[in-house]
Parts: structure tokens; C-alpha cells; sequence
């Protein structure tokens, strides 16, 4: 009888060792299938990684041809920028040549005039003019038209502007006697000539006190201003 339980005893244990083993199994077989499973997921996670990863490369190929592209052009407009510069540069030269040419068909017109200009028109007779006159790194002055009493100093321009008047009749005028002292016995008038000088600018430097000097129709020196016109001494 002892030996018949001990015999069950052993087969019980036996079977509840081969059920624990079958659970292991069924536990590994499931754990097993959840590591496929995320294996399978993985795998498709690199497979995704690496299209982005293939499209990332395919932009970036993209974007380099793109800056090549830009670097292309902007090479192009720097050439382009350097010629327009270079161009522009010469169209100044020649503005500033022809503004020099202008100036100095400006003075040379009112220098030749002048006498007989205010000779005829104002009864001012002028026995010596002088053009250019200049005292090194202190001033210069275009045209000074000189009598006994009198010195006439006359700024010249190729459009005359209002600016340009207060400038002459404010700051550069007062000082011609403290630059040129030989001159401080006699009154100081001011003209002021442009080839051309608009109406409103020419009432404007009259009432400054100035001779206005144009051109004329005839391509002669006219003055503009009115008969009743009294000019101001600046000294």
C-alpha cells in the first residue's frame, strides 16, 4: 500500500512538472511570437528610415544643385553689377566733362558781356574784369569786374537755384574783401549768371540784392532784373 502511494506521488509530480514545462513552452512560444512581431515592426521602421533617409539624400542633391544653380547667377549679376558700375562711372565722367564745358561756356559768355552789358543797361562802366580770380586754398571768385568805386563779383552756373543764392549772397560774398583786403577801399556788389534761371529764382536772388545774369535770345548776356532795381552793397 506505502509503495502504491509513493508511485502516485511521483506520477503526480511528474505530471505537474510536464504541465510547468508545457506552460514554459507556451510562454516562450507566445514571448517568442511578441519578439517577431516587434522584429517585423523594427524591420519596418528601418525600411521607413531608410526612404526617408533616401528622400532626405535626394534633396539635399536637390538643394546642392539649387546653391550651384544660385552661385551661377549670382556670379552673373556680380559681372553684371561691375559693368553697370563701370558704365555708370563713365556716364558720370562724361555728365561731369559736359558740366565743366557748360560751366565754362557760361563764364566765358558773362565774361565777354559784362562790360558792355552794364555799359548799356545800368550805366556802369567797369575799366578792368577779371576772371578767376583765387587766392590759393582760401577762395575764388568766378568774374570781379573793377571801377575807381565800385567792385562788381559775380558767381557763375549752368541752372541757377535758389540754394545757390543763399549761399553766394550769405556765406561767399561777405568775405571777398577778408580774402582779397586790396579791395577793401571800394563798395562790393554781387551778381550772380546761369545759361539758365527760372523766374521765380531770378525775383528770389533779386531780392537778395543781386545782379541776375542770363543768356539771351540772341545768345548774348541780358540781366534780368527791373528797372527799378537797387543793388545791395556787400561792403
Amino acid at each position: 500500500m506505502k509503495k502504491q502511494t509513493e508511485k502516485e506521488d511521483r506520477l503526480d509530480r511528474i505530471e505537474r512538472g510536464l504541465e510547468a514545462f508545457f506552460q514554459g513552452m507556451a510562454e516562450l512560444r507566445e514571448s517568442q511570437k511578441r519578439t517577431d512581431e516587434q522584429l517585423n515592426r523594427t524591420d519596418a521602421q528601418i525600411l521607413e528610415l531608410k526612404e526617408s533617409q533616401k528622400r532626405t539624400d535626394e534633396q539635399l542633391n536637390r538643394t546642392d544643385a539649387q546653391i550651384l544653380e544660385l552661385k551661377e547667377a549670382q556670379k552673373m549679376t556680380d559681372e553684371q553689377l561691375r559693368k553697370t558700375i563701370k558704365k555708370l562711372d563713365e556716364i558720370g565722367r562724361q555728365l561731369g566733362d559736359l558740366g565743366l564745358v557748360q560751366g565754362e561756356t557760361a563764364e566765358d559768355l558773362f565774361y565777354r558781356n559784362l562790360r558792355s552789358l552794364f555799359k548799356k543797361e545800368r550805366d556802369l562802366i567797369f575799366t578792368d574784369v577779371k576772371r578767376n580770380l583765387k587766392r590759393k586754398g582760401v577762395g575764388e571768385y568766378d568774374i570781379v569786374a573793377v571801377n575807381g568805386e565800385a567792385v562788381l563779383v559775380v558767381e557763375v552756373k549752368n541752372k541757377l537755384q535758389k540754394r545757390m543764392v543763399d549761399r553766394f549772397a550769405t556765406n561767399k560774398l561777405p568775405k571777398f574783401k577778408e580774402i582779397f583786403p586790396e579791395y577793401r577801399g571800394r563798395r562790393i556788389f554781387g551778381g550772380i549768371g546761369a545759361l539758365v534761371v527760372k523766374d521765380d529764382v531770378s525775383r528770389y536772388a533779386e531780392k537778395a540784392g543781386l545782379y541776375v545774369l542770363t543768356q539771351s535770345s540772341e545768345g548774348g548776356a541780358t540781366l534780368t532784373n527791373r528797372k527799378n532795381f537797387r543793388a545791395r552793397e556787400f561792403g
